[in-house]
């Protein structure tokens, strides 16, 4: 069996059944994903625009259901690969032990990166690979000219209620959901277009960027949890388990070593989990983003900031622990100055 890893180095020339199995799944969404990227927005002579928008969220739906198929195409093309020929060794090895053995080797196997993916863990993958797509679909179909196309009561509904969320400057002067001000906006093209933030809100183009918004915010969460779900061990088998609290250190000088260093990290980290939050409530970042899907390439980088924002989770969560067991050992510590001898 590998040994655990928890170096950088070593997370590079491991063998993982788990992370070889996300590969190709992952290879597989993102197949889907650009076909769908590359044929959304499609428009068919003699219909609607309206007519268009539906035949186009026909194909979408489509193509979420080749990403949820993903263990029928990994069978059907990669059945055949090492991966698959270890996996399916796996389980026949798994199926001869008896329920408390099984249990206890999945455990295991499951600890250092050697089972396949589990199936809630590829539903977030393809969650991620559908929502990706839908801001395909929403910037190519749903918005033409940066106009909405369909504008039901419902959706109207939304865009009044993203629009009394919105905090407009001073931003500093009650506090609400979201932020939007292009008098500091580093957007150039949002300046060029309106003289102020009550301009851009009344807009056709400002209800479009409304209604992405709002899509984007209530999508953060299962984004975060996603990807949270795919890459936590995976991210602690870089290195990151370096930071874990250990069951024993050698005095209170290298727990509080230990402690100083973590602390030192917590603290980017907590400007990191900030930033993160600051960009989920930007308005002129969805609203530049929503224009049209060149700019949306463009900026498709800032969705790493979820990777970072989970990083930063981990080391946060690791910081707690190790504050709790450094208190509680200053406490034994001071302890044995008032014990009897």
């Amino acid at each position: 069996m590998p040994h655990h890893t928890d170096t950088i180095a070593d997370w590079l020339v491991s063998n993982r059944l788990y992370e070889d199995n996300l590969f190709y799944y992952a290879l597989i969404i993102c197949f889907w994903f650009f076909i769908g990227f590359a044929f959304l927005g499609f428009e068919l002579e003699g219909f609607s625009l309206q007519q268009n928008l539906f035949f186009n969220f026909v194909f979408y739906l489509f193509i979420c259901t080749m990403m949820a198929l993903c263990p029928v195409w990994f069978r059907l093309f990669f059945g055949k690969t090492h991966t698959a020929k270890r996996e399916q060794e796996l389980h026949a090895h798994l199926d001869e032990l008896d329920d408390d053995d099984r249990q206890e080797v999945v455990a295991y196997l499951n600890e250092t990166g050697q089972l396949a993916m589990r199936p809630v863990q590829r539903w977030a993958l393809v969650f991620l690979g559908s929502y990706f797509l839908f801001e395909v679909f929403f910037i190519s179909a749903w918005v033409k000219d940066l106009t909405l196309v369909w504008q039901p009561d419902w959706v109207m509904g939304i865009v009044e209620w993203v629009r009394g969320n919105t905090n407009l400057p001073p931003l500093n002067v009650d506090r609400k959901l979201f932020d939007l001000d292009i008098g500091l906006s580093s957007d150039k093209i949002l300046h060029t277009m309106y003289e102020s933030e009550t301009e851009f809100l009344d807009s056709e183009f400002g209800k479009s960027a409304l209604l992405f918004h709002f899509f984007r915010f209530i999508n953060a969460p299962l984004i975060f949890i996603s990807i949270h779900m795919l890459l936590y061990r995976s991210i602690g088998w870089s290195g990151i388990n370096r930071f874990k609290v250990k069951e024993e250190y050698r005095n209170l000088c290298d727990l509080l070593k230990s402690y100083l260093w973590v602390s030192f990290l917590a603290f980017f980290c907590v400007l990191m989990i900030v930033g993160t939050i600051l960009l989920i409530q930007s308005l002129e970042i969805s609203a530049r983003m929503s224009m049209n899907i060149v700019i949306w390439i463009d900026s498709f980088y800032l969705n790493f900031c979820f990777v970072f924002a989970v990083i930063s989770v981990l080391i946060l969560i690791s910081w707690l622990k190790m504050s709790k067991k450094l208190i509680l050992n200053i406490i034994n510590f001071i302890k044995q100055f008032f014990q009897p001898t």
